[in-house]
């Protein structure tokens, strides 16, 4: 009898703890600051020599305006899987702008423009056939994949390497980053665009008998989701300064493991939060970084991002007390 009412007693606690929202918020960044200066030890102090550092701000920025952008669909309790291949077919599209026009500004205009129109694309065949988002984006994944290697066949897209120094000079990728979380944040936590997409997704019935259309607000989500997919092509052009086959290639398990590493809950709702998805691309580019300076194999490491991603889904897949399923 006395076990019993310990281990009720212990179930009782790990659940409070569980949904305290100081642990919703204090945890990534714990395990953040945790890995850092578990990779430091490992690496005598190499990790965070202030070269290495910035390297891994760099590689974060990408994820993160990509993630950022993704958050708003999460939040709606669905789960987009083809940003990494939109976010790859927009860079290429984009770079071949660039080479044509040899115009910065078109590029990121056009950037902005095709990688919106792919994401409405995905919330279009969602809303008006009424399938489901995970469906519909992984056949938009299939064939984004396909038609940018058709677009690339075995050719590398080049940008001057004069025009990329010119602009991470000019700290241009910060000034994008910096420019689309400030508008992510204000209309996700300041707006009704955010109280809607998040209503959605704690309770899509009682939403939409309050006057919440599912179909209105999920599609706002997913143009969000383009805009940051359109920056976020930019960011990986100006980082890479090329576009190849495997541009982005990770970007799809980035981008989740990123967004559920930040604190994001599974099933989206009231504790959403854009923030998530810039705390879980650094901590996500620490633990790609720190893994292969101490020489873990890059195969080795998939696996361990691969399982790190089911752990967590699976200590968050569990919906809070009284929220009502999706289904």
């Amino acid at each position: 009898m006395d076990k019993t009412v310990e281990r009720k007693s212990l179930k009782l606690t790990f659940l409070k703890m569980k949904e305290s929202r100081w642990m919703d918020r204090l945890l990534p960044v714990g395990i953040l600051v945790l890995l850092v200066l578990f990779f430091a030890i490992m690496t005598e102090g190499r990790f965070v020599s202030s070269k290495n550092l910035k390297i891994v701000l760099d590689q974060a920025l990408v994820i993160a305006t990509v993630a950022t952008g993704a958050s708003f669909i999460f939040a709606s309790g669905n789960v987009n899987i083809a940003m990494g291949a939109g976010t790859a077919l927009t860079a290429t599209i984009a770079a071949k702008v660039f080479l044509a026009t040899q115009s910065v500004a078109t590029m990121i205009g056009v950037s902005l423009v095709f990688g919106v129109i792919l994401l409405y694309l995905c919330a279009l065949l969602s809303t008006v056939f009424k399938v489901r988002v995970m469906f519909v984006t992984i056949v938009m994944m299939v064939l984004l994949a396909n038609i940018k290697n058709q677009i690339l066949g075995g050719e590398t897209l080049t940008i001057p390497y004069g025009v990329i120094a010119s602009l991470q000079k000019n700290n241009v990728p910060y000034i994008i980053f910096g420019f689309f979380f400030l508008f992510c944040y204000i209309i996700f936590h300041h707006t009704a665009v955010g109280r809607s997409i998040k209503s959605i997704g704690s309770n899509i019935v009682a939403s939409e008998q309050t006057g919440i259309s599912r179909d209105k607000w999920l599609t706002v989500a997913f143009i969000i989701a383009g805009i940051g997919v359109g920056f976020g092509a930019v960011l990986a052009i100006i980082r890479s300064g090329s576009i190849t086959q495997n541009t982005v290639s990770s970007m799809n398990m980035d981008c989740m493991l990123a967004i559920v590493l930040g604190g994001m809950p599974v099933y989206g709702g009231s504790r959403s939060r854009t923030y998530a998805a810039l705390v879980g691309a650094l901590t996500v580019q620490v633990l790609n970084n720190g893994l292969l300076m101490i020489g873990v194999d890059s195969m080795v490491l998939q696996g361990v991002r691969g399982v790190l991603f089911l752990v967590l889904v699976l200590i968050g897949s569990e919906r809070p007390e009284l929220l009502p399923a999706r289904e």
